[in-house]
């Protein structure tokens, strides 16, 4: 069962990785991206979120402009010393800073239609509490479906989602699969060429607790947007590029 999420906003970045310094936006927000918003309304290890379509609601734009952006960051160990005490040792934009173009997507509009895929944790017992607004009842697709609804439908999220970059919040309502249908002439039929699925395999699962080192395995998919949807291949079907069995 699929559940459908409007998505706006009015400055999107889906950074294309093949750019090493400037920051050039994809067409449409990416698989990953979609993941990410979804997640921020609801995310639980018992399952996990696959995309499946898209509807682009408005027509693809582009804005250019110029940001600062600090070059290091300060790192987590430092941080937490200050949390205990220890005096800060402040970082200086104007001396770590550099200036870089982006080539963003201006007043974005989504439609997403995912479903949810129980993962090996599902009959498992629970690590931590449940949450205050956790439903009763055994774990299974139709808790979570209707958990998420709710979430959707009220604006609760765990944190704001974004448009690709932090800076950039995404806006965001439960959706029907009526909302999926674009109105013609907004966007053409066009190839996207490769676009970024994801940069995780979906099926590893990580032990409770903080995770150190973790790999990046990135994928890629053949998009295209026909009648304003971009169609997104099942997860089964991508991870044969890491060489693995599906």
């Amino acid at each position: 069962m699929s559940v459908y999420l409007r998505v706006w906003g009015d400055i999107g970045c889906f950074t294309r990785p093949e750019m090493k310094v400037e920051r050039v936006s994809y067409p449409v927000i990416t698989p990953s991206a979609a993941r990410g918003v979804l997640e921020a309304i609801l995310y639980m290890p018992q399952f996990r979120w696959e995309v499946q379509r898209i509807a682009v609601k408005r027509a693809i734009k582009f804005i250019s402009f110029r940001r600062n952006e600090v070059k290091s960051k300060l790192p987590v160990r430092a941080a937490a010393s200050w949390m205990r005490g220890a005096p800060p040792e402040p970082l200086f934009a104007d001396e770590d800073r550099t200036q870089r173009n982006t080539l963003a997507l201006r007043d974005v509009e989504y439609v997403i239609e995912a479903k949810m895929e129980l993962t090996e944790l599902v009959n498992r017992p629970q690590c931590k509490p449940r949450r205050a607004d956790e439903p009763e009842g055994k774990n299974n697709i139709g808790k979570y479906l209707g958990w998420f609804e709710r979430r959707a439908s009220k604006g609760q999220c765990f944190a704001q989602p974004c448009l690709g970059c932090r800076e950039f919040p995404a806006f965001f309502d439960f959706a029907t699969k009526e909302d999926m249908i674009v109105s013609p002439g907004i966007n053409a039929n066009q190839d996207l060429g490769l676009m970024l699925y994801d940069v995780f395999d979906l099926d590893v699962m990580h032990p409770v607790g903080k995770v150190e080192n973790t790999e990046a395995k990135i994928t890629f998919f053949p998009a295209s947007l026909k009648d304003g949807i971009l169609t997104v291949p099942e997860w089964s079907l991508v991870k044969k590029q890491l060489g693995e069995p599906s």
